[in-house]
């Protein structure tokens, strides 16, 4: 009804209402459409982010745990006179590489992991 006072007031034809508010409501619901899929996307990127964060911290949790029962075995060893303190030594620095080597290793797939997801 407002519209029709409208035209009346300004004396416009209502083709050319129908070609000014068409296109203009079509642009509106592509806007609002894009800005759903934006954040729809957004909120898959921030899932994936916590998803990956936790994995990471699981691995990490558990290389830890593995190098500390390893430790604790070499500890054992020793106090059962098994080894000696020189071979204690060597072994527990073989041990801190080889936990090294797995947390790059995990460091490495995790970024590669990020990488994949935000693209």
């Amino acid at each position: 009804m407002v519209y029709i006072q409208l035209f009346l007031v300004v004396n416009m034809e209502p083709t050319y209402f129908y070609s000014f508010v068409l296109p203009l409501g079509v642009l509106i619901v592509i806007l609002v459409s894009l800005v759903l899929y934006v954040t729809r996307k957004e909120e898959s990127l921030e899932k994936r982010w916590n998803r990956l964060t936790r994995a990471y911290m699981r691995d990490m949790l558990e290389q830890e745990k593995s190098y500390a029962e390893e430790l604790e075995k070499l500890q054992i060893l020793l106090q059962e006179k098994s080894i000696d303190q020189d071979t204690y030594v060597r072994l527990k620095k073989i041990l801190e590489r080889s936990l090294t080597q797995r947390l790059e290793r995990l460091n490495a797939r995790m970024t590669e992991r990020l990488q994949a997801a935000t693209k």
